[in-house]
């Protein structure tokens, strides 16, 4: 990837972050409670509200991949890491319209199964 088009992703992903954060100080974050999310909570030892805290200090730093395109609802996805505790975190995220209105969705947030690239931090 070129610099332009890697400066470009950058501000997209910021984009991105800026708008879900906003979302989620405006009260209006979803979780999907999949089992395998829930278990990770238990076993990392962390509540619902540190998840929060660390969905909302993601940074462009912490990009791995996306958009893309979600094949089981419209819209796109994206997915950042993060190291907690020494254990790699793989974090889905989603913005979605509902009834009009936006909703910051995180769709995982469990441990990695693959080692995750950054490209910004190469």
């Amino acid at each position: 990837m070129d610099d332009k088009s890697k400066d470009e992703l950058r501000k997209f992903v910021r984009q991105f972050l800026d708008e879900f954060k906003v979302l989620i100080y405006e009260n209006k974050l979803r979780i999907n409670d999949r089992l395998k999310n829930k278990d990770s909570l238990l076993e990392l030892g962390l509540t619902g509200n540190q998840r929060k805290e660390i969905i909302l200090s993601l940074s462009v730093l912490d990009y791995n991949s996306g958009p893309i395109k979600d094949i089981y609802k419209s819209g796109d996805y994206w997915v950042f890491g993060k190291i907690i505790d020494s254990v790699e975190l793989y974090i889905k995220l989603k913005i979605v319209e509902q009834d009009d209105e936006e909703y910051a969705v995180c769709l995982s947030f469990h441990k990695s199964e693959n080692p995750l690239r950054y490209p910004f931090k190469d």
